[in-house]
């Protein structure tokens, strides 16, 4: 019970805060995310960039820009068959994530599948493509 008298007795404003400031920085992942992606396969993404990322295709594209060939095979959405079934989706962000390992990105600093499929995490995405890049561009990064 002295529990739920602390709750009630802390602070509302403080979670408030705290949610919007988490919002702030998810967008500002977002933002950078995009421009990085943008910038390096010289394309221009849809808005919802969670939602274009999802099939993964962008993403092993990323990683073949980075290193060629790390992703061998990317299932791609055809005029016959605009969408990829989630087996498809899978397999694709499942080469992406093993390509960033085999470049070199640390496992610390990967997401896992379902920050992609399901947009658990937006931050963790953007964090692992934020390493991949940067090993691209100074490839001793991937040693340390």
């Amino acid at each position: 019970m002295k529990l739920l008298e602390e709750y009630k007795d802390s602070n509302p404003n403080f979670t408030i805060r705290r949610h919007h400031e988490q919002q702030r920085e998810e967008v500002d992942h977002l933002d950078q995310l995009r421009q990085t992606i943008e910038s390096r396969l010289k394309v221009t993404l849809p808005d919802n960039l969670p939602d274009a990322l999802r099939d993964g295709v962008v993403l092993c594209h990323l990683a073949n820009q980075i290193r060629p060939r790390s992703v061998a095979s990317i299932h791609v959405p055809s005029p016959a068959v605009p969408k990829l079934t989630m087996a498809k989706c899978r397999r694709n962000v499942e080469n992406f994530l093993e390509a960033c390992r085999k470049i070199g990105v640390r496992q610390d600093q990967i997401c896992s599948v379902h920050d992609i499929l399901e947009e658990k995490s937006v931050i963790r995405v953007a964090i692992t493509a934020g390493a991949l890049v940067t090993i691209g561009t100074n490839p001793k990064q991937s040693m340390v």
